[in-house]
């Protein structure tokens, strides 16, 4: 039963797109310089990666991050990145849907498509409050489509609550690590679970630096039916990015 399970195809990433990274330096807690982000970005192209959607937190824990600072810090990394890679780059945001998601809404989301539609979202990993499902609300009422990211990280969560999600039609992206235990038992078995049934619609690396995918890239052994839901996965990230 277990060689059924195998590990990643050596050429997975090859045209590849990233939808949810934290290599904008110096912002949050991803990347701290713009030296290590860079080095970064070269592995990744290495490796196949083409594009990629940085998606830097906006959140209370970050009060200077808004669509205007982030923008300015983006075009002057991207120039940047230009000398050193051809990883073609956008502007996306990781929203947390806490007391000051409102001004986010208001300044105008970072989408992670090019239409200017999706939108990243997060909650908090250990409960789901009550004005959580308002503000996912507003955002389908105003013509977004929440995509929630890493759903199996949240502890509160369980096949009713993934479900429920479903039926409201809101999307979720897979963080690539959780298949290789990188988050911990729940998160490694509910990634499992969510990719086996389909539940998924895109995948992210959420990287916030190299030494997690050095460790847990190696862990992840799939199934057949797991490899092939996430080889469309990675084909939706490129429809997404547009």
């Amino acid at each position: 039963m277990f060689g059924l399970h195998k590990k990643l195809p050596e050429d997975l990433f090859h045209d590849a797109t990233d939808v949810h990274c934290h290599l904008l330096p110096g912002v949050d807690d991803g990347f701290p310089t713009l030296e290590k982000s860079l080095h970064a970005l070269k592995k990744l192209e290495e490796h196949g990666v083409k594009r990629m959607v940085l998606t830097p937190h906006f959140m209370k824990d970050y009060p200077l991050n808004d669509r205007a600072s982030i923008t300015e810090k983006f075009e002057a990394y991207r120039a940047e990145a230009a000398k050193v890679c051809g990883i073609e780059l956008r502007l996306g945001a990781e929203y947390m849907l806490d007391a000051r998601f409102m001004t986010h809404f208001e300044q105008g989301f970072l989408t992670l498509d090019k239409a200017g539609k999706h939108v990243l979202c997060e909650t908090s990993y250990l409960m789901y409050e009550p004005n959580i499902s308002q503000m996912l609300y507003d955002i389908m009422c105003s013509d977004f489509q929440p995509v929630i990211a890493h759903p199996e990280r949240y502890e509160y969560a369980v096949k009713d609550n993934y479900f429920r999600w479903r039926d409201k039609q809101y999307e979720f992206q897979l963080n690539l690590l959780s298949l290789g235990g990188a988050y911990g038992r729940p998160a490694y078995v509910k990634s499992h679970y969510l990719l086996k049934e389909g539940m998924y619609d895109y995948v992210g690396s959420d990287m916030h630096g190299l030494d997690n995918f050095r460790r847990f890239l190696p862990n992840i052994h799939l199934g057949k039916k797991e490899l092939a839901n996430l080889e469309q996965l990675i084909e939706n990230n490129k429809k997404l990015f547009g």
